[in-house]
């Protein structure tokens, strides 16, 4: 769990007490508090007990290094103030933020907490320490005995007797749990007036609490420094050098100042910020090289973002030099191994002075902070004469009189004689864990067997189901071809029945079956001939013969049908459209239509002299085609004709 806080009205210098906006984060949990006082805050985290409170800058909560501590002191002992814009020397929380590809709004505190509490959960900034690593712990009396009267000795000796109790609990527990200490006990009348004692511990390692017992009373507090201390989040991380190779497929190689490889991507849309983040999480770039001339943009970018020094060749790097630098390291592809011989390259050119460092570096000097000095431009002589330099000094800070502790004889023989008994103790208990470590082995041993058992069962499950899964696949498929051949069948089975139906009542009426459909329209007839087979020399009847044109007409040209038989008129063009194209047309006047069980039935003859009555209207049609054929040539020719003697005439005028 993460708090997030940013200070959202007021200020703690001034009149009006401070409002924050408090975020609290716990795992994929989001809560979000506008707008709380200070005392509320402080209750939720001694409430919940955060792992962490997370500001942009601690003076936020307390307006001068007392008030720090003091809150420090308030709030659970497990739980850490980290300042996510860093130690002494602190930047915008905007910049930050940037760097690790987070956008807020600066105006909205809310966006403010949760940018903190977001920068906290990813190791960013730094925990601020006020106490050192030590737990001072007092035991005094609760009460003063007073002038008192004919009891006050008795009195007395009962409250110094429930010190000294305490005070045998208090060490009983440190000794219980491990801790080494000091004491000191100030004696007496029946037993201590006062007993302190300096644990070499942590506060959070110390399960003690101040409070009280009877007449005495019990003080925990960890030890206070002298001064701020500001310890980062995350662990220290050595300086690199990364190799990039920018484009759709960005390639990036890190290699520490030993010319050891750290890590090696390639990976496709990486931004600039992408790649940042990725080298922070890896160490500090102490120098970003690339393998082309000159500096591609993307690269200045990640430069300018850790005030690297660049590493350009200067020219292209040949194929040749690429394979020859990263082949050591090895590599997936081009963009890897491009960004190797950068990043290789750049090394080669400081390694001997980086070995010639870590020669003259006298011992307790950061060789890795020299090496970057002399890439900065130092010599190494200037290099290790800076960091050898006296740091300029501080104004002793007020400091607290600290409790010192006299240890006497009696106290180091209790002492040794308890480190005895604990060693023969712990020898014990690891005697006793290598026992329970060698069962534990057996055990580890059969559920390796058994989980052996178990995969290979799973794989056969597996591969079986893959197999299951195929042929129900193919079941699949065959049982939609098998609905659609029924489908089919159903169909052919319904218009078999109806053909022989037909031939039946040719026979009982004496007559010819003929095809209806119930419009002239593209879909009807689609359907009629779909359901009834209509071919080649069928008969078909129009019920309703309107609507259609010579698209829907060319349907019974395709068709070859021997005759149409129409109930209602039809278009006269459309008439003629099927006339030209071979199709009689017949009026059911010329061929009356009978109705037997649902089938057209109509009478041959008349079907024949209906359709010899047809021929003749053709004839007569062809042969007016023909004659308006020869009337339009021949008109033709004569303006043609008139044309031509126009023009003559203008001629012989001119």
């Amino acid at each position: 769990m993460i708090f997030g806080v940013d200070i959202a009205s007021g200020s703690p210098k001034s009149r009006q007490a401070p409002s924050y906006a408090l975020f609290i984060l716990e795992g994929e949990s989001e809560e979000r508090h506008p707008m709380i006082s200070r005392q509320k805050l402080i209750r939720l985290i001694r409430q919940m007990v955060p792992e962490m409170v997370a500001v942009d800058n601690v003076h936020e909560l307390a307006t001068s290094r007392p008030d720090l501590v003091r809150l420090l002191r308030g709030i659970p002992p497990k739980t850490k103030l980290v300042q996510v814009t860093g130690g002494e020397r602190p930047q915008a929380l905007v910049t930050i933020a940037r760097w690790h590809g987070i956008s807020f709004d600066r105006h909205n505190p809310m966006d403010e907490a949760e940018t903190c509490a977001l920068l906290a959960s990813r190791g960013v900034g730094s925990v601020v320490s006020a106490f050192e690593d030590r737990t001072w712990i007092k035991v005094s009396r609760r009460r003063s005995p007073g002038r008192g009267g004919w009891s006050q000795k008795r009195y007395t000796r009962k409250i110094h007797g429930s010190v000294k109790a305490l005070s045998r609990e208090v060490e009983d527990k440190l000794r219980e749990e491990g801790h080494h200490f000091s004491a000191r006990y100030v004696e007496g009348i029946g037993g201590y007036i006062r007993s302190e004692f300096v644990v070499e511990a942590s506060r959070g390692e110390v399960h003690l609490h101040s409070g009280y017992r009877g007449d005495a009373q019990i003080r925990v507090e960890g030890v206070e420094r002298p001064r701020l201390k500001f310890e980062p989040l995350r662990a220290r991380r050595g300086y690199i050098i990364a190799g990039i190779d920018p484009g759709t497929t960005t390639g990036i190689a890190v290699l520490n100042l030993k010319g050891e490889l750290v890590d090696l991507l390639s990976a496709r849309a990486m931004s600039p910020p992408d790649v940042i983040e990725w080298l922070a999480e890896r160490g500090k770039p102490l120098m970003v090289a690339t393998d082309v001339f000159p500096t591609p943009g993307a690269v200045e970018k990640v430069k300018r973002s850790f005030s690297s020094v660049l590493y350009s060749p200067g020219s292209d790097i040949p194929s040749e030099e690429k394979i020859a630098l990263a082949r050591e390291y090895g590599y997936k592809n081009d963009h890897e191994r491009d960004a190797l011989a950068a990043a290789v390259s750049a090394y080669k050119k400081y390694k001997n002075k980086f070995q010639q460092v870590e020669k003259k570096c006298p011992p307790g000097l950061d060789p890795e902070e020299a090496k970057a000095l002399v890439v900065r431009g130092l010599s190494i002589d200037q290099a290790i004469s800076k960091m050898t330099e006296p740091p300029p000094e501080e104004p002793a800070a007020p400091r607290e009189a600290e409790a010192t502790v006299d240890s006497n004889l009696a106290a180091l023989m209790a002492e040794n004689r308890r480190q005895v008994d604990q060693i023969r103790r712990l020898r014990e208990y690891a005697e006793e864990l290598k026992g329970e470590l060698a069962k534990d082995e057996e055990i580890r041993r059969r559920l390796e067997s058994k989980i052996e058992r178990l995969k290979d069962r799973s794989r056969r499950e597996i591969k079986r189901d893959q197999e299951i899964r195929i042929r129900e696949k193919e079941i699949e498929r065959l049982r939609g071809l098998l609905r659609q051949e029924r489908k089919v069948n159903r169909k052919l089975k319904a218009r078999l029945k109806r053909a022989k139906k037909a031939e039946e009542l040719e026979k009982e009426a004496a007559g010819r079956s003929a095809k209806e459909a119930a419009s002239f329209s593209r879909e009807a007839l689609l359907e009629a001939a779909a359901r009834l087979d209509i071919g080649k020399g069928d008969v078909v009847v129009l019920k309703d013969a309107s609507g259609g044109g010579p698209n829907t007409a060319d349907l019974f040209i395709d068709w070859e049908v021997e005759a149409v038989i129409i109930e209602t008129d039809m278009e006269a063009s459309v008439e003629g459209y099927l006339m030209d194209g071979n199709v009689p047309v017949i009026s059911s006047w010329e061929v009356p239509v009978r109705r037997v069980s649902g089938v057209a039935i109509i009478d041959p003859e008349e079907l024949e002299g209906a359709l010899a009555r047809w021929a003749e209207r053709k004839q007569v049609r062809v042969a007016k085609q023909k004659t308006e054929w020869l009337e339009g040539m021949i008109q033709e020719y004569r303006a043609e004709r008139r044309k031509d003697e126009r023009q003559r005439r203008k001629k012989t005028e001119g």
